[in-house]
């Protein structure tokens, strides 16, 4: 029988702040696939204090969250990011206890406008697989010999893997230095790929997974970006000379995707077409 929510999707609705469960392994809100409904589901708290102490249970079972206060301003975007994310279920603590609601019930987005199909306005697929499996390989204090959760890293690097191989993305273009109107057919022009450096001092090209992640990143290094879109099978091929790889998403999950893994799995890939 369907449970009715209503005054508590109304209260969730009228809140002025709200505090959600981070990741600090992927800089992302904390998605738990729930064990019963296979729902990706987010934490949301109307108290702090309640934020403060499930952060803290998750952190004794090393999962390192934090409760991240969310307000009014905010909401329409960090909903927007769960449904970006492929997030369908909210986890909403009311001060006396969990209830379980349905994201499209609590708030309602318009489809990404546009008809280019090869523009990846979203990918809610390939982010979860990585969410899932960041969250995982970075919880610390695991055991190397651990045989089941290594079985289980295998599993859910080997289904992001997919994803990733079946993906288009988004690359950023510099062009603050072309003369006159930026033309994307014409030859010759004065244009730069960014690029990140690690700590150690290795150069990175960063990458995109969708339309959200490349407009954080565009936003943060301000004008003069442009974007251009392409399947997985040409990214090793589009890697600047320096580049030791990509950083997926760098203002989100920050995957590393190393030169020579793409070269692997791109030949993997053209061995399974033939």
């Amino acid at each position: 029988m369907a449970v009715d929510h209503g005054l508590m999707i109304k209260k969730l609705q009228g809140l002025d702040t709200f505090y959600a469960g981070f990741s600090q392994s992927t800089r992302m809100p904390y998605i738990e696939c729930a064990p019963e409904t296979f729902d990706d589901q987010v934490y949301l708290f109307t108290e702090e204090e309640a934020a403060r102490q499930w952060a803290g249970e998750q952190g004794e079972n090393k999962n390192p969250v934090a409760a991240v206060k969310v307000e009014k301003e905010q909401m329409l975007m960090f909903y927007t990011s769960l449904y970006l994310i492929g997030v369908n279920r909210l986890v909403f603590h009311n001060g006396a206890g969990f209830v379980f609601l349905p994201i499209e019930q609590v708030v309602t987005l318009k489809q990404p406008e546009g008809d280019d199909k090869n523009l990846p306005r979203s990918n809610p697929t390939l982010q979860l697989t990585m969410i899932y499996f960041l969250q995982e390989l970075r919880r610390p204090g695991q055991s190397p010999q651990d045989m089941n959760r290594r079985i289980r890293l295998q599993e859910m690097e080997q289904e992001m893997m997919a994803n990733l191989m079946r993906s288009r993305y988004i690359m950023a273009v510099d062009v603050s230095r072309v003369e006159g109107e930026f033309d994307p057919k014409k030859p010759g022009q004065n244009i730069q790929i960014p690029y990140l450096k690690t700590p150690e001092g290795d150069m990175m090209q960063p990458l995109f997974s969708d339309m959200w992640e490349f407009q954080k990143f565009s936003k943060e290094r301000g004008k003069g970006l442009r974007l251009a879109t392409m399947p997985f099978k040409a990214l090793s091929g589009s890697l600047i000379k320096d580049a030791r790889g990509y950083v997926l998403n760098p203002a989100g999950v920050n995957l590393v995707l190393l030169r020579e893994k793409l070269e692997t799995m791109t030949k993997q890939m053209e061995q399974q077409s033939e």
